[in-house]
């Protein structure tokens, strides 16, 4: 399920590069006024998978009618559209609910007004689909380096790139009690890789932008379109959209 929110500032605002903390608590604080229980649920048990622990739930960076880009940031004009997606449709219901209560709410010391929220219905599932990223996608790994064990973030140029996503996208579907094939998701980069530096919560993280054909199990590529490519979705990494060029076909 996915959510398409169309917000407003009350006039043209400068927004750091690195908002998505800010976004973030948006979509916490709505939860919260929506169904509490729920967003208990997600923000300090999650859902587990194979040991692993997923909110399941991942939103794109914003994207304004009209933009500059200044040297502090992206100055923003006009509606701005923001995706939130879950594949657990209570979680989205509460951050409905939540907006209805409170329409004007707070982008970290901003004031925007949420002047639309509609439901997206979903793609048509396939075994080859073409994908946008919303915002970027995040991959890592442990590896000894110089002598010490270090989380390292993966090129998509690196064969672990798509192992370390597919085994992801498995232990997310068995968080949901969902089919996880063994076959393996193949990705084609069609525009791209570009690199993307964002900092979240003080942390430094990387994660890769472009258009890609996707190849695997429907039931994987819905885990991916819906809760999020590669690591990191609650803070806003591995949204991905329908590119204007997909060419699904029905399976």
């Amino acid at each position: 399920m996915r959510l398409r929110l169309e917000f407003r500032f009350p006039n043209a605002v400068t927004l750091p590069w690195n908002y998505l903390d800010w976004l973030q608590g948006l979509l916490y604080d709505a939860m919260r006024r929506g169904l509490p229980r729920v967003a208990r649920q997600v923000h300090d048990v999650g859902f587990r998978g194979e040991g692993k622990r997923y909110k399941l739930v991942t939103f794109s960076l914003l994207y304004p009618a009209r933009h500059r880009r200044l040297a502090e940031g992206l100055q923003m004009e006009g509606p701005v559209l923001w995706w939130v997606s879950s594949p657990v449709e209570n979680l989205l219901e509460a951050v409905v609910l939540g907006l209805l209560k409170e329409p004007e709410v707070r982008l970290g010391p901003q004031t925007v007004l949420v002047e639309r929220v509609e439901v997206e219905p979903p793609p048509l599932w396939a075994d080859t689909m073409t994908w946008r990223t919303l915002s970027p996608v995040c991959v890592s790994t442990g590896r000894m380096e110089g002598g010490r064990f270090r989380k390292v973030f993966v090129d998509p140029a690196d064969p672990d790139f798509e192992r370390i996503l597919c085994d992801n996208l498995r232990r997310k579907a068995r968080a949901l009690g969902w089919a996880a094939p063994d076959t393996a998701v193949r990705l084609e980069w069609l525009k791209g890789p570009a690199s993307q530096l964002l900092t979240v919560h003080g942390v430094r993280v990387r994660g890769w932008r472009g258009v890609l054909r996707v190849v695997g199990p429907p039931e994987l590529l819905r885990v991916g379109y819906e809760a999020g490519l590669g690591e990191r979705n609650a803070q806003g990494f591995g949204m991905v959209g329908l590119a204007a060029s997909s060419s699904a076909r029905r399976t």
